[in-house]
């Protein structure tokens, strides 16, 4: 397998690039790196994929904070690290509760990508990237998962704009978006995700 970098441009909107990018949580060269982690993985595995390579560059204290429940990783738990060590191309990381695993939903993701935007505005980042850990956690990817992601970041950025609109809000800083993704089924992904983006970014730009 060639671990040569794959990206994909999905789209633009408003002053905002969307793209695929086959990294993960450690390695996205983002301010922000975002990613979705459970209470557990399914059938206690250990972790595997983007979330091994995170505990590693961590020297294993994700696992550790887990364990202790510094961070439990329950459902809307956040921490945001903003001592990365230098394995961790982000200056922050940020980690997103998932709860369990045997209760996951569309929803949660949902969530999460609200986070994620909320977070990059409050902290005035241009650069973030997202990982949603459904399969390092032994998850099959749900149906319309790709899409969803998409509507959500699509309805947090014009949310964010009206706010700018009335005055409240500084204007979205924003202007890389990153979803992580490994290699495997790597084209079909990246289809998957342009055609959803020509499906949800259908409103003029403001």
């Amino acid at each position: 397998m060639s671990t040569d970098l794959k990206q994909t441009k999905i789209g633009h909107y408003q002053n905002l690039d969307i793209e695929l990018v086959t990294w993960d949580c450690a390695s996205a060269e983002v301010e922000l790196s975002c990613a979705c982690i459970f209470e557990h993985e399914m059938n206690n595995r250990s972790f595997s994929g983007g979330l091994a390579h995170l505990d590693e560059a961590l020297n294993g204290r994700l696992d550790l904070i887990r364990k202790n429940n510094w961070f439990s990783a329950k459902l809307n738990d956040v921490l945001l690290i903003n001592q990365t060590p230098t394995k961790i191309q982000a200056s922050k990381v940020l980690l997103i509760g998932m709860g369990a695993p045997e209760e996951f939903t569309l929803e949660r993701i949902e969530t999460a990508i609200k986070t994620v935007v909320k977070t990059a505005h409050q902290l005035e980042l241009n650069s973030v990237a997202f990982a949603p850990s459904i399969l390092d956690t032994g998850l099959n990817p749900p149906a319309g998962l790709n899409e969803l992601m998409l509507r959500i970041l699509k309805e947090e950025l014009d949310k964010h704009h009206q706010l700018y609109l009335q005055n409240l809000v500084k204007k979205s800083e924003i202007e890389r978006w990153v979803f992580d993704a490994g290699f495997q089924n790597y084209e079909a992904k990246a289809e998957q995700y342009i055609a959803s983006f020509a499906k949800v970014f259908t409103q003029d730009e403001f």
